[in-house]
C-alpha cells in the first residue's frame, strides 16, 4: 500500500516538476534589474526631461515602439502610434531677467537667474510683464499676484522654500506665465512695490503646437469581443530649465513606461490570454493627463468592461508603502478594489489609498471604466533635478510586479494557477521526487532484508 501511495505522488510530482520546468525555461522572469537599467538610459540627461514637444520626447516615442516590436507586441490596429496636437512651452531667444527699475527707467536691482527666481512651466501665455502698485495687486508671505491688461501673472515660493520644483504645463490654466521665487526675493519685490518702484519681468518661453504621439500595442487574446485589460504608464516630463537645468524624471515617470515595458516582456511570453491585453505608453500626462484623454475618447467603443492598471512612479527607496490611486468619486469597497487589496494583504504587502483624479487612470473613471493606478507616494524629489535613477529601488519595483501579476492573472489568464506558483511547484515536486526516491530505497532495503531472514 505504501509503494503504491509512494508511487502514485511520485508521478504527480514528476508531472509537476516537468510542466514547472517548461514554464521556467520558455516565459521572461520579470527582470527589476532590467527595469532599473531602462530608467537610468530615459531619465538620463540626453533625453533632456522628455518634455512633449520636443526632439528628445518624439525619440522616447520611437524607443518604447522598438521595445514593444522587439517583445513581440503588435501595434493596435495597425500602428503604434496615436498621434494628437498639444500646445507646449518652448525656448526662444533672449535673457530672462527680473528687475526693479525706477519711473523714470533706472535699474534699481536684478535679480539673478537659477539662484532667486526661476520660470514656473504653468504656463506662458504671455511672457513678460511691467507693473507697479497702481496694477490690481494681492499680495501675502508666500505669493504676489498681478492681474493686468486681461492677464494674470502669480510669484510665489514653495512650501519647502526651494526653488528648484517645476510644476506642469497646463495651457488650459487661468495663469498667463508663473516665476517661483525665494522667500527673501518675494519680500522684496514687495517692499519696492509698496515704495512705488516697477518691476520688469521677461521669461523667453513661448507656447507653440507640436503633434505628438501615444505609442499603444497589444497581446492578442483569445476572444477579440472581450473587453481588454489595459497596462499603461505615461512617458513625459517637464523637461529642462532655461539654463539647462535637466528634470530628469526617474521616479516620475521613467519608472512607470520601464516597469510596464518589462511587464508587458513577461505577460507576452505566458500562453495566449483570454481576452486582449493593449499596452499603451501616454504622453503629456504632465499636460493635464492628454494622452491618456485621446486614448480614451478615440477607444472608448471597445473599453466597456475593460478593467485599467496603470503605472505612475514606481521604485522609490524611501520607506512608503505601495498607494492605490483612484478616483475622487471612488471608494475602498468596489470589488476592483477590493480584488488588489485583497492581494496586497495576501502578500503581507504594506499598502494604502488615495482618492485623486492624479494620473492617467482619470479619463477611464470619467467613462466608468475600471481603473486604478499603481504608485509610490513619494514626493520628496518629483519635479526636482534629483529625481533620478540612483534613487531607484528594485526591491519598490518587485512588491508592485507581485500585486499587479496576480491581479492580470484573476482578469485575463483564468485558470492558469501554475504560471504564478510555477516557483513552488518546482521546489515541492523537486522535494518530493527526492523523497519519493528515498523511499522507494528505503522499501527496497527492507524487502531485501526480510527475504534474507
Amino acid at each position: 500500500m505504501i509503494k503504491k501511495v509512494n508511487t502514485f505522488f511520485f508521478v504527480l510530482a514528476l508531472i509537476t516538476f516537468t510542466l514547472s520546468s517548461y514554464i521556467m525555461i520558455t516565459i521572461h522572469t520579470f527582470n527589476h534589474t532590467a527595469v532599473k537599467n531602462n530608467i537610468k538610459y530615459l531619465s538620463s540627461d540626453y533625453f533632456k526631461g522628455r518634455l512633449p514637444g520636443t526632439i528628445e520626447n518624439t525619440e522616447v516615442s520611437y524607443y518604447i515602439k522598438e521595445q514593444m516590436a522587439a517583445n513581440n507586441i503588435k501595434p493596435l490596429e495597425g500602428s503604434y502610434f496615436q498621434s494628437f496636437k498639444v500646445k507646449y512651452p518652448s525656448k526662444i531667444s533672449g535673457s530672462p531677467y527680473l528687475k526693479v527699475v525706477d519711473k523714470k527707467g533706472n535699474l534699481i536691482k536684478e535679480f539673478t537667474y537659477g539662484k532667486e527666481y526661476v520660470e514656473d512651466m504653468v504656463n506662458f501665455k504671455n511672457n513678460k510683464m511691467f507693473f507697479s502698485k497702481s496694477n490690481k495687486l494681492y499680495m501675502d508671505n508666500e505669493s504676489l499676484h498681478i492681474n493686468q491688461n486681461g492677464n494674470y501673472f502669480v510669484f510665489y515660493t514653495p512650501a519647502k522654500g526651494s526653488i528648484s520644483f517645476r510644476s506642469s504645463f497646463t495651457y488650459d490654466s487661468p495663469c498667463s506665465m508663473g516665476i517661483i521665487v525665494t522667500k527673501e526675493t518675494l519680500a522684496t519685490l514687495e517692499d519696492y512695490i509698496t515704495k512705488n518702484y516697477n518691476i520688469e519681468c521677461f521669461i523667453p518661453y513661448e507656447v507653440k503646437e507640436a503633434t505628438v504621439n501615444n505609442v499603444v500595442g497589444v497581446i492578442k487574446g483569445k476572444n477579440a469581443s472581450a473587453p481588454p485589460l489595459i497596462i499603461s504608464a505615461h512617458f513625459d516630463h517637464v523637461g529642462t530649465s532655461f539654463n539647462d537645468t535637466v528634470y530628469n524624471g526617474a521616479l516620475d515617470n521613467a519608472s512607470g513606461i520601464s516597469f510596464l515595458l518589462e511587464l508587458s516582456k513577461y505577460l507576452n511570453s505566458l500562453k495566449k490570454p483570454d481576452r486582449d491585453i493593449i499596452v499603451v505608453g501616454f504622453n503629456a500626462e504632465e499636460f493635464g493627463l492628454l494622452g491618456s484623454k485621446y486614448f480614451v475618447e478615440q477607444y472608448k467603443n471597445i473599453l466597456t468592461g475593460s478593467k485599467v492598471y496603470n503605472f505612475d512612479m514606481i521604485g522609490s527607496n524611501n520607506s512608503v508603502p505601495l498607494c492605490i490611486m483612484v478616483s475622487e468619486k471612488d471608494s475602498n469597497k468596489s470589488t476592483f478594489v477590493r480584488s488588489i487589496d485583497s492581494t496586497c494583504t495576501k502578500q503581507k504587502i504594506k499598502y494604502d489609498y488615495m482618492y485623486e483624479d492624479a494620473s492617467d487612470h482619470t479619463y477611464f473613471r470619467k467613462e466608468n471604466i475600471d481603473a486604478m493606478t499603481f504608485t509610490d507616494k513619494d514626493m520628496t524629489r518629483i519635479h526636482t533635478p534629483n529625481d533620478k535613477a540612483e534613487f531607484i529601488s528594485t526591491a519598490s519595483i518587485d512588491r508592485c510586479f507581485n500585486v499587479v501579476s496576480k491581479e492580470i492573472m484573476k482578469n485575463a489568464y483564468i485558470n492558469t494557477p501554475y504560471y504564478l506558483y510555477y516557483k513552488e511547484a518546482f521546489v515541492v515536486s523537486s522535494i518530493v521526487i527526492v523523497l519519493s526516491v528515498v523511499l522507494n530505497i528505503v522499501l527496497a532495503r527492507r524487502k531485501k532484508l526480510q527475504l534474507s531472514t
